[in-house]
């Protein structure tokens, strides 16, 4: 009786065929996790940028003096040390006066602005905010409504 030692070939294509299968399925699952991140990232830092604009916006409407232009397009407000600000989209931004409330690498479309009551003191405001170098561009839209304290 001869002893035989070892696999024959046919096991070991067995195996290796096998282990393709499993190296396949794991990496398609590392592949999907990483891509599921990236998305969640990108939907979060919209999501962040669009919330401050959207805060910093509120917090000087809500303590504005009194509303001076409210057109779809731009908001002028005027502030409790006599100044006024302005609200409007400039370079796919959304600006106050001089300054951008969204970063860089967000654009801004959309925005719209309306006072629906007849002394102003209420401002609808609504604007789409997108991500720039991501590659799905997920669009965010965000709105509010604010009252002035200060009449």
């Amino acid at each position: 009786m001869v002893n035989k030692s070892g696999f024959s070939l046919i096991e070991l294509i067995v195996v290796i065929g096998l282990l393709s299968l499993l190296m396949l399925a794991i990496s398609s699952t590392m592949l999907m996790s990483i891509v599921s991140s990236n998305r969640v990232r990108i939907a979060t830092s919209t999501k962040q940028a669009g919330n401050y604009a959207l805060g910093q916006m509120q917090i000087l409407i809500r303590n504005a003096r009194s509303i001076k232009e409210c057109i779809p397009s731009k908001l002028t407000i005027q502030n409790l040390d006599g100044d006024q600000t302005v609200f409007a989209v400039v370079s796919n931004h959304v600006a106050s006066n001089s300054a951008y409330l969204t970063p860089d690498d967000f654009s801004v479309s959309a925005l719209s602005f309306s006072c629906d009551s007849p002394d102003l003191t209420l401002v609808n405001l609504s604007f789409n905010l997108q991500d720039n170098h991501s590659t799905s561009n997920p669009t965010l839209h965000l709105e509010t409504s604010v009252n002035l304290r200060n009449e």
